[in-house]
């Protein structure tokens, strides 16, 4: 009689090839670990560096776009065109004007435009009409998260303080803005105004 041959893999076998997959798996899951990781602080970079990038663009079309108006504030007080460092967390505040081919919904060709250092983060504010009162409304956004923003302005020297009376239509001939972002430190930016 013949004999037969067990079929199947023997105990020692199977020991190894449980061996060699848990290997295998312990080395992809920590590959697929190290690129999810990698993939999140890409994004998290990426997003402080997109929002440190729009608030250097809207600062440099704001600037670039300045106009010589004084405006009124919600209480009837005459605003400078141009100001810096009040009270309430204001950083810069100015006039604009809004060019023609701009789909903008309103009959004025100009903007009231405001940054606001609040708990650490860089708004925008704008209004559509230049002379408010207490009902008027603005649109609001958050451009980045900041707990620093230092500006200095050159007339004829460069002074810390833009100092103008409420008539004032003077602006300084450039504005430097330093802002803390994130991981790349305190960037700093010169912008040159054409009033």
């Amino acid at each position: 009689m013949k004999k037969v041959k067990p079929q199947g893999f023997t105990l020692l076998e199977l020991l190894i090839a449980i061996a060699v997959f848990a290997i295998m798996s312990v080395m992809t899951y920590s590959g697929l670990h190290i690129l999810l990781d990698a993939k999140a602080q890409t994004a998290s970079k990426s997003a402080q560096l997109e929002a440190l990038q729009m608030t250097l663009y809207l600062l440099n079309e704001d600037l670039a776009q300045i106009a010589p108006r004084t405006v009124r504030d919600n209480y009837g007080m005459v605003e400078s065109a141009f100001r810096s460092n009040a009270k309430d967390g204001e950083v810069l505040s100015l006039t604009r004007s809004v060019p023609q081919w701009s789909a903008y919904p309103t009959g004025s060709q100009l903007q009231r435009v405001s940054y606001r250092l609040e708990k650490g983060s860089l708004y925008r504010q704008v209004w559509t009409a230049l002379d408010r009162t207490q009902q008027s409304q603005y649109q609001r956004r958050k451009l980045m998260d900041t707990s620093t923003v230092q500006l200095r302005f050159f007339d004829q020297q460069w002074s810390d303080y833009w100092l103008a009376d409420s008539n004032s239509l003077r602006s300084p001939k450039a504005v430097e803005i330093s802002l803390a972002a994130g991981d790349w430190g305190l960037v700093t930016r010169l912008f040159y105004l054409h009033p």
